[in-house]
């Protein structure tokens, strides 16, 4: 049998992350084809801030999990403020969304958390929900899941979700010192998801080269060569990497390859879930809730295990 990702390549990745409505996808390949016809180093700009842009979802926050009344907070994060609640008593645990979620994404772990007893602390990152900004890179969410650590610790666990969990690796690289760590469908290669953007965008070849360039320059990186997995390789904390092995959103190989990595860590394929419903799945929040506790398998020689046969 094929690896799990030679079957999901053979998809189209969905990008809805950066996929605006329909009318506004075929105006945004207007848009660019036009200006990078005329001004080609504009349009290298133009997308290059795009993909630094989420947008806000427009649901109401729903942060009262099985009737739980959560305790607001506030911090600042350089020039930004961060909007962040909590619930229930005890070891800290603190849930990290991705791009263009927030903090009511992962409400579903709150109430099973608390009854395992801890206190669970949930944020909106910058430019995301209710914290203020417009336009936000993975190192300015590495620090602010350091800022609200910070704020709240000390931290016991992080389960953290998409590119949450590359900037929870950025922020446990830079100091944040945990028990456990589990990452939800984690994201490896940002250059995936610019090329992505640029396929969108109708780039051409040299324009989609120089929006990676001005976007590496931004988080000085070389963005080609760039893989969150060789940040993880400097990591000590035992890790559980959950990934449905159909994930068109961010590829299953993304989770192999930071499991791999991750000097503890175990990766779970969890079928059905897809991108999104890993975050409600009843399986999911059982297995990191266990992990969180100490219950799950052990980690075997330091290598990543694929505990449901599927590797």
């Amino acid at each position: 049998m094929g690896h799990p990702e030679d079957t999901a390549s053979k998809k189209s990745t969905n990008v809805r992350s950066f996929l605006p409505p329909p009318s506004g996808t075929r105006l945004l390949r207007l848009g660019f084809q036009a200006l990078q016809a005329v001004a080609p180093e504009a349009a290298e700009r133009w997308a290059a801030r795009l993909f630094f842009q989420p947008r806000r979802g427009r649901a109401a926050a729903r942060l009262r999990p099985a009737g739980l009344e959560p305790n607001a907070f506030n911090v600042t994060v350089g020039d930004q403020r961060v909007a962040g609640w909590s619930w229930g008593e005890g070891p800290v645990v603190l849930l990290v969304h991705g791009w263009e979620g927030r903090a009511a994404q992962l409400m579903p772990f709150v109430a099973p958390l608390v009854a395992a007893g801890h206190r669970v602390v949930a944020f909106d990152q910058p430019a995301h929900g209710e914290s203020s900004g417009r336009t936000v890179t993975v190192v300015d969410m590495a620090r602010a899941i350091a800022r609200v650590a910070e704020a709240v610790g000390p931290v016991h666990a992080i389960v953290a979700h998409s590119l949450g969990g590359a900037a929870a690796a950025l922020a446990l690289d830079g100091g944040l010192d945990v028990a456990r760590v589990v990452l939800l469908a984690p994201a490896a290669e940002p250059a995936h998801f610019a090329r992505a953007l640029a396929a969108i965008a109708g780039l051409s070849k040299a324009r989609t080269d120089g929006m990676l360039r001005k976007i590496g320059a931004r988080l000085d990186i070389d963005l080609e060569a760039f893989s969150f997995a060789d940040v993880v390789r400097r990591l000590r904390a035992p890790a559980l990497v959950i990934h449905d092995p159909a994930d068109r959103e961010v590829p299953w190989s993304h989770g192999r390859s930071i499991a791999a990595a991750w000097p503890r860590a175990q990766l779970e394929a969890v079928t059905g879930v897809g991108h999104r419903r890993i975050l409600r799945d009843a399986r999911v929040i059982e297995l990191a809730v266990k992990f969180i506790r100490g219950d799950a398998a052990s980690i075997l020689d330091g290598r990543a295990q694929v505990l449901q046969g599927i590797g």
